[in-house]
């Protein structure tokens, strides 16, 4: 087991602080409201996912919950893994999560090993195949600290041993209380940081790699995708077809504009968030906006003039058909065939 050591210390190390990141570093994780939400992710998932029928149907209208039950799981299997208490069930627990983020945030990727969802999958599988070999838990301690003790106050000298699963449960609950005791100090740590805001995160909005704009007249675009002031439903401002999606006036207002998908063009699913970017000598592209690495909601970065996901840095060339040009995604954007009139109505062409 020593020679396992170090893939038990960075994965116990990495769930842990992935989960206690998602309570407490993250302001937007649990923020419904937010283009990186669990919520928006979720959204994205149910596009491609081969879990997608399960995911709309029980983990969409419950993204809140999800999140905050994906966090603790993470911040459990941490622990369990660290600490080797309820070892190989963690190391499973961390299997299972990891196969279930491949299904879902990794099953974009091509080819799958670029992909970092299996490798955690087939480490977690090690581990619980090969156990922590009696090194570098607290299993004992805490069992001599839990040993009746005398009247004198001393602990007895000999005291039966725990069975298999008596041992199991005790170290089990010992780590869910843990996981729930963390979660707890982590929310209100998150009120603190709060200040920080996203810009504070690598790869957030606001961060070195530009400010990303929402592209429309009003930036409080709903996670669901909906555009800016006037794209709501898809329908530009002063026109009745429903396919109209906004102006090249409100397109040069930042360089892009957001609006919803009104109905299915080709890959792009009603109710898509879409982006309509302007090329410059007066061209215009128009993409879904969701990522194909894990379904995040891009956003227009004026200063790089690339599209970016702001959840894992995935990065678009709308001047190259959206092909991406850093970050996990392989696949570009699905691009959405559109029409300018002459007075700068730009309209979806289904």
């Amino acid at each position: 087991m020593g020679a396992l050591l170090p893939l038990r210390l960075f994965v116990g190390f990495t769930f842990l602080y992935a989960g206690l990141d998602k309570l407490a570093l993250d302001p937007t994780f649990l923020d419904l409201t937010s283009r990186t939400s669990i919520l928006a992710q979720l959204q994205g998932y149910a596009h491609a996912s081969p879990l997608a029928p399960l995911i709309s149907t029980l983990a969409v209208p419950n993204a809140w919950l999800v999140g905050l039950l994906i966090a603790l799981a993470e911040i459990a299997v941490g622990l369990g893994v660290l600490t080797g208490l309820a070892f190989r069930v963690a190391a499973v627990g961390g299997a299972a999560l990891s196969a279930l983020f491949f299904l879902t945030a990794s099953w974009n990727v091509h080819p799958y090993y670029y992909g970092q969802d299996l490798p955690y999958a087939l480490g977690f599988v090690t581990l619980a195949a090969a156990g922590h070999g009696d090194r570098y838990v607290v299993g004992p301690w805490l069992e001599r600290q839990l040993a009746p003790r005398t009247p004198a106050g001393r602990r007895a000298s000999a005291t039966p041993p725990l069975s298999a699963e008596r041992r199991l449960l005790l170290q089990a609950g010992v780590v869910a209380l843990g996981a729930l005791v963390l979660g707890v100090v982590a929310r209100p740590l998150r009120d603190v940081l709060l200040p920080l805001g996203p810009a504070g995160r690598a790869g957030s909005p606001g961060s070195s790699a530009g400010t990303i704009s929402t592209g429309g007249a009003s930036s409080a675009a709903p996670a669901s995708g909906a555009g800016g002031s006037g794209a709501a439903a898809g329908v530009a401002p002063g026109s009745s077809d429903p396919l109209a999606i906004g102006t090249t006036a409100e397109v040069a207002q930042a360089g892009a504009f957001e609006f919803q998908v009104p109905t299915a063009i080709g890959n792009a699913a009603p109710g898509d968030p879409g982006i309509v970017v302007a090329l410059g000598s007066g061209k215009y592209a128009a993409f879904d906006a969701v990522c194909t690495h894990a379904g995040c909601t891009v956003g227009w970065d004026p200063g790089a003039g690339l599209l970016i996901c702001p959840c894992h840095g995935a990065a678009f060339d709308p001047r190259n058909n959206a092909q991406p040009v850093a970050g996990p995604a392989t696949v570009p954007l699905a691009e959405l065939p559109i029409a300018i009139s002459p007075a700068g109505v730009i309209t979806l062409r289904a």
